[in-house]
């Protein structure tokens, strides 16, 4: 609750930060398989290494589409958020805090 308290405060900035970071995960993990593929289309014996640029590779361009989904589809999922319901659990819960 706290978290989406602090994104709703600063959501514009937020928003073209995961853009970015999105695009840039899509990047790097299609350079990572693009690297994995012509690496292993050569002779060598280090095939572990070709499995974990795979690995790598997966994992960003999971974490890029993901947070390119969560950009396009916030418009849609923000018009049903009360703000100021959120903001008043946030300080309910930071009061319920350690005693």
């Amino acid at each position: 609750m706290r978290t989406l308290a602090k994104f709703l405060a600063n959501e514009q900035i937020l928003i073209r930060r995961w853009r970015v970071v999105g695009k840039a995960s899509i990047f790097l993990g299609s350079l990572l398989w693009v690297l994995a593929i012509f690496s292993y289309a050569q002779e060598a014996g280090a095939s572990w290494i070709f499995a974990a640029l795979s690995g790598v590779g997966g994992l960003c361009l999971g974490l890029g589409i993901w947070f390119t989904t969560f950009v396009a589809q916030w418009p849609v999922v923000r018009q049903f958020i009360d703000v100021e319901q959120v903001r008043r659990r946030a300080i309910e819960i930071d009061d319920q805090g350690p005693k």
